[in-house]
């Protein structure tokens, strides 16, 4: 294991409420009906494609032309942008501190790999993103998750293979585009929807090298027996 790939949302920090408050407001001005089960299904997904499930969800989909559509994400972001604000390195998952001076101290690279626009802001304002040598732009990006381009980009901006990368993630689509990029999955969240990582904690806390080290030996000699069957 030369690398670790984090995403962002529910493994670094916790901005979902952030997210359901602005999509909720936006939901609200087009009279769409927008409760914390449906935003359930945005999780992991770029925001085009989290309005356009929206739009879809009240039956708008489409009622908005393509300049429209760019306008209300703007107005979604602006909402969103002032509620980060309050970000402070409390805001940290429990167990995210030390896990990321234990990856440095072992000399692992670390990456981000996430969907929000807004991650070089949000890792500022924690106070870690000197710690990351590189930040995937989704921007750049052709296809979202679960399309496995945002973590082997993460692995190029690395300089190092698919092979030799962990990637800590809590949403099934991302686990799914770890897993189709060929790297070690780490499921954070309910067995029910991590069921596909190669390793699960319930939460961060239980995340440190140590397990991480032990889970991808572990994964190398299951792989090493299915192949001599």
């Amino acid at each position: 294991m030369k690398a670790v790939i984090f995403d962002l949302d529910g493994v670094i920090t916790d901005t979902a409420e952030y997210h359901f408050l602005a999509w909720r407001r936006l939901a609200e001005q087009l009279n769409i009906p927008f409760d914390r089960d449906f935003n359930e299904s945005l999780k992991g997904i770029s925001r085009e494609e989290s309005l356009e499930k929206m739009l879809n969800h009240g039956g708008a989909a489409e009622k908005y032309t393509k300049a429209e559509k760019q306008n209300l994400m703007l107005q979604k972001n602006r909402h969103y942008q002032k509620l980060i604000q309050n970000l402070t390195p409390a805001n940290l998952l429990p167990g995210i501190s030390r896990l990321l001076c234990e990856l440095k101290s072992e000399k692992i690279k670390l990456a981000l790999a996430s969907s929000s626009r807004n991650a070089p802001a949000i890792l500022e304002r924690l106070g870690v993103i000197d710690d990351f040598q590189a930040i995937v732009d989704p921007a750049v990006l052709v296809k979202g998750k679960p399309d496995p381009e945002i973590f082997l980009t993460a692995a190029a901006l690395l300089s190092v293979s698919p092979a030799e990368c962990a990637a800590i993630e809590d949403a099934e689509a991302g686990i799914a585009a770890i897993k189709s990029a060929g790297m070690f999955a780490v499921g954070v969240g309910h067995e029910r929807s991590m069921h596909a990582a190669d390793l699960m904690v319930k939460d961060t806390r239980e995340l440190t090298f140590d397990l991480l080290n032990e889970g991808w030996h572990a994964a190398g000699v299951e792989a090493e027996i299915d192949r001599g069957k």
